[in-house]
């Protein structure tokens, strides 16, 4: 294993197949630990992994009335494999930790505060003495590492974001913070601060539970789908798809069941997303 920090006090590593099964959902071949090898992978994540809450929204209809349980690694994976789902930040940050691990890398899931305190997942992979962010679950073109010694600016179609350290002295004693921004009409806007020392178990339940809270989080509250490629990046919110391509900026209405199934199919490749269930959950949530 490529060690560079403190050990990770409970390693979160999968079984072989399944991480072969991952490195194949994937297409990619991960012989051991490198930053060229880490960068593959995070760009075939990305391209292959949409963001999505129709799951999310699933699984509280499935559990209303009591703590949602945590994302589960192995029936994510399944489901993936069946183009059935793709997740947010919670869940593809229990998928991404193991993977890392599994590979061989010194990799920490990590919290981050946005929607309410401890509300973004992601993690830290210390490699050859760097210390890298790998945030796949943030809905965004973020297609590499970040390097958490330099600030970092990435624009894609039109979409800027920004990685840096904090303005004043960490507000967390004895911590560390990181902070994403993004670019608006008015400029650099943050987005995201990152909270860089390994995640407190409590504090993980306490954010994700706080997300599957009815009336709490857009996490609930709407329909959320991102999706990025090279030439391309989709954002459906509700029933307004909004396309980023180099050319222009596009947006569309929904208007029917078959318009979502389309989009889920072409645009996300989610075939077998069920899309209509996660709206007739959404429409129960929005309506307690």
């Amino acid at each position: 294993m490529t060690t560079n920090g403190p050990q990770s006090p409970h390693p979160l590593a999968m079984t072989p197949d399944w991480t072969r099964r991952y490195l194949t959902l994937l297409g990619v071949e991960h012989p051991k630990p490198s930053l060229d090898a880490l960068t593959r992978l995070v760009e075939a994540h990305v391209l292959r992994v949409p963001f999505e809450n129709v799951t999310a929204h699933l699984r509280r209809r499935d559990h209303l009335g009591s703590p949602v349980p945590a994302p589960d690694p192995a029936l994510l994976l399944d489901t993936w494999e069946q183009r059935r789902g793709g997740g947010v930040c919670f869940d593809i940050a229990a998928m991404v930790v193991p993977l890392l691990q599994s590979l061989g890398y010194d990799a920490r899931l990590i919290l981050g505060h946005i929607s309410g305190p401890f509300g973004h997942n992601a993690a830290v992979v210390y490699l050859d003495g760097r210390r890298y962010l790998v945030d796949l679950g943030n809905g965004g073109p973020i297609f590499a590492p970040i390097p958490l010694d330099e600030v970092v600016e990435i624009h894609h179609l039109g979409l800027g974001f920004r990685f840096r350290p904090p303005d004043m002295a960490p507000r967390i004693p004895g911590g560390e913070e990181w902070i994403r921004d993004r670019w608006s009409d008015e400029g650099w806007v943050q987005g995201c601060r990152y909270e860089l020392q390994p995640a407190a178990d409590a504090d993980r339940e306490a954010g994700y539970q706080h997300h599957m809270t009815l009336g709490t989080t857009w996490v609930l509250g709407s329909l959320t789908m991102n999706r990025s490629t090279r030439d391309a990046v989709y954002s459906l919110k509700d029933d307004i798809l909004t396309t980023y391509t180099a050319s222009a900026k596009s947006t569309t209405t929904l208007t029917a069941p078959a318009d979502y199934r389309r989009v889920a199919a072409e645009l996300y490749g989610l075939p077998a997303l069920p899309i209509e269930d996660g709206l007739a959950a959404l429409a129960v949530h929005r309506a307690r």
